[in-house]
């Protein structure tokens, strides 16, 4: 019986070493939870093997004593580190600095252990070695004691205060100390202490298994020190070792008792070195039995991250209203991720907000947005709420609706957020965010792109009205006229649904996937083709914006900021922006002219100065010569702006088109560049409604000029 708990014993304790080695890996051991875990696991694989050295009474009585000291001492260590441990664990401020000031006399106890003041002699008791205890025994059961206690009172305030996966964790741990504290108190010195009988010592560590079991389910079901896959595999690679180790000792058995005259006495006979072999070649059976149970036990929960990318996707390309959008993007990230809520949170364009999200999700005001914005403005990282303080504000504001993760909808700026509530059954892993960090440019983009389309849908329905309006005051004689608008709204409608949304919504998604490497590793020709494709991205992206611009433009919708502002000021303001790009391409640029006060909108002058020399970069080759002119009249009324370039010229046939909407398959720029063909559109409607006008001089191999006019200020009539 005594070589079965022997075996017992050393399983415990390669289990809790093999434990607590895994816990400090991958930078593990800057955690002080898991460096107090390891220290742990150590001291109890000192006490479970200073025990069993202890009662061999096959050893000197001499050695019996030294491995008590260590036994006792060790115990004391055991209970200390086991009460930092669930201190840590439950991370209530007040009670780890409680702790903390009994450390000094519970390590003293430690050290008062390991003397002849605690074990004074052992002596042989049927078949055991009993100990003769010390004058100071009282003391070491008052360590003992005193640190079970303090190890109690802090698991019961963790579990009273803490919520979510790390009350699971918690709850996972105590039900393990609750049933192996007591056990290995109870034969180990309860019973020795009141009867003097020692022959129960052999059971005294057997107890610990329990806790061995709760510590890895702990691991494995709630990430308890976020080594889940590692622990599954050690614990399959335990038991399989433990049954390799039975099924040893059943063939040894058996085979010394039909051909040996001595049972076990096999160590160096052939028939030994044959079991082992048996065994080694049974190994892998075993282990891969183990790993598909294990996985089938604490995997459950696995989800195929391609499928979900392909779910998601096909999803955000299916409709285009807003809220439906979000709301099944939301149950299909609930649902995926196992997560109790998720809802976004999404600023529209005219200063409201759009919440949606599975059914029953939490409502946040506009002022708990508006911190979480001011904490961490536009930074992209997700925030996990179990990684903030307790008295973090933000923290408060998860704790109060049950949010564990936040992940920022972020393109150039903010657009909003998707709150993930608690995991249904552990806690999200570094993988899920991951997941989430990985799809959320497709979000950003299918959502944008929906607020586009409803923001154009909405502009074109009050253009459509206004035309209605006025048609019907003219007695309905523009008729005609209302139904080309209409054909155009649903042309424009159509192309910004069907030919703009959909690939930008997949092709950005996927090339992020690529871009992250996460089906694989990608060589330079794809790089190369992946740069490709998010150049055409871009594109279709600068087209949606132009698209909307334009039609805010044409309603009147979009608001012009008029001030007085020196014309060179905007005009250096604009080539600043533009200088480095001439420089590397080695294209002269040059200013002169006529100062003024121009009474304008500095973004939109700022937006035509920008499109103009885009366009005289195009077209010009390297060493050629862009040169912007500004020039008062002589009515002194308005400033004549004049970018003027050596490039390849357009032909007259083209100009005549230049300036309209929509013209792309006439528009000689647009099919020489690739561009929009809506640049040039915009700048004459930016121009008219700042009281201007735009036109251009060309000729093919010679070059083009671009004029527009500002008007003066007041004061300079």
């Amino acid at each position: 019986m005594q070589d079965s708990f022997l075996i017992v014993d050393w399983v415990i304790s390669i289990s809790l070493l093999s434990l607590a080695a895994v816990s400090l890996l991958k930078q593990g051991y800057k955690s002080p939870l898991n460096r107090i875990f390891a220290s742990f696991s150590f001291l109890i694989a000192i006490f479970i093997i200073s025990s069993d050295i202890s009662n061999d009474v096959h050893l000197s009585t001499q050695i019996s004593v030294y491995a008590n000291y260590v036994a006792f001492s060790s115990a004391v260590a055991v209970a200390i580190t086991l009460m930092q441990f669930v201190a840590k664990l439950a991370n209530i401020q007040r009670i780890n600095l409680m702790i903390k000031r009994f450390l000094f006399p519970l390590w003293t106890i430690c050290l008062i252990s390991a003397t002849p003041m605690v074990v004074a002699n052992v002596m042989i008791q049927d078949h055991i070695y009993a100990v003769e205890y010390g004058p100071f025994i009282w003391l070491f059961v008052i360590g003992i004691l005193w640190a079970f206690s303090l190890l109690t009172y802090a698991m019961i305030q963790g579990l009273k205060h803490s919520r979510g996966i790390k009350k699971r964790q918690l709850a996972t741990t105590g039900i393990g100390f609750l049933i192996t504290l007591p056990l290995v108190m109870l034969f180990s010195l309860v019973i020795p202490l009141s009867t003097g009988i020692f022959a129960y010592n052999i059971f005294a560590t057997a107890p610990i298994a329990v806790l061995v079991v709760s510590l890895y389910y702990g691991v494995v079901r709630y990430h308890l020190f976020d080594i889940r896959m590692a622990a599954v595999r050690t614990l399959a690679y335990i038991l399989s070792l433990s049954v390799l180790i039975v099924l040893y000792y059943a063939l040894a058995a058996v085979i010394s008792s039909l051909f040996l005259t001595n049972n076990f006495a096999i160590s160096q006979s052939p028939l030994s070195i044959s079991v082992a072999l048996v065994m080694l070649f049974v190994f892998q059976p075993i282990k891969k039995f183990f790993d598909r149970l294990t996985n089938r036990i604490f995997y459950r929960d696995y989800y195929d991250t391609d499928e979900f990318f392909s779910r998601l996707y096909r999803l955000l390309t299916s409709t285009g209203d807003l809220r439906s959008l979000l709301g099944r993007t939301a149950e299909e990230v609930a649902v995926t991720l196992k997560s109790e809520q998720a809802f976004f949170f999404i600023n529209t364009r005219d200063g409201h907000y759009v919440m949606a999200g599975t059914n029953h999700h939490k409502q946040l005001s506009k002022d708990e947005i508006i911190l979480i914005q001011e904490k961490y403005g536009n930074s992209d990282e997700v925030v996990v709420g179990s990684m903030l303080g307790d008295d973090d504000p933000i923290f408060q504001i998860m704790d109060k609706h049950k949010i564990e993760l936040i992940l920022p909808l972020v393109q150039n700026k903010l657009i909003g957020y998707l709150f993930l509530g608690e995991h249904r059954t552990s806690q999200y892993t570094a993988r899920d965010i991951k997941v989430l960090s990985t799809v959320s440019d497709g979000l950003v983009i299918a959502i944008q792109n929906t607020l586009s389309i409803q923001e154009i849908q909405d502009i074109n329905e009050a253009n459509l009205q206004q035309h209605i309006s006025d048609a019907t005051k003219e007695l309905r004689t523009s008729n005609e006229m209302l139904r080309q608008i209409d054909e155009e709204k649903d042309e424009f409608i159509s192309i910004a649904s069907h030919e703009l949304r959909t690939p930008m919504t997949v092709v950005r998604g996927y090339i992020n996937m690529l871009e992250n490497e996460q089906p694989g590793h990608i060589n330079s020709k794809q790089k190369e083709i992946l740069e490709k494709v998010n150049e055409n991205t871009k594109t279709l992206i600068t087209l949606v914006n132009d698209m909307l611009d334009l039609s805010k433009l044409e309603s009147g919708k979009l608001e012009m900021m008029l001030s007085d502002n020196p014309v060179v000021d905007l005009v250096n303001q604009s080539l600043d922006k533009m200088r480095l790009l001439f420089v590397n391409k080695g294209i002269e640029l040059e200013y002169t002219g006529d100062n003024a006060i121009v009474r304008t909108d500095p973004d939109k002058f700022e937006r035509v100065m920008l499109n103009l020399l885009s366009n005289a970069y195009k077209f010009t080759a390297s060493g050629g010569k862009v040169t912007v002119t500004t020039s008062v009249d002589e009515s002194g009324r308005i400033v004549t702006v004049g970018v003027a370039d050596t490039g390849i010229g357009i032909p007259e046939k083209s100009l005549k088109n230049l300036f309209k909407k929509f013209s792309q398959i006439e528009n000689y720029l647009q099919r020489q560049s690739g561009g929009t063909g809506l640049g040039l559109a915009i700048c004459k409607q930016l121009i008219e409604k700042l009281g201007g006008k735009i036109w251009v001089e060309s000729q093919v191999g010679v070059g083009s000029k671009f004029y527009f006019t500002v008007p003066l200020t007041e004061s300079k009539k």
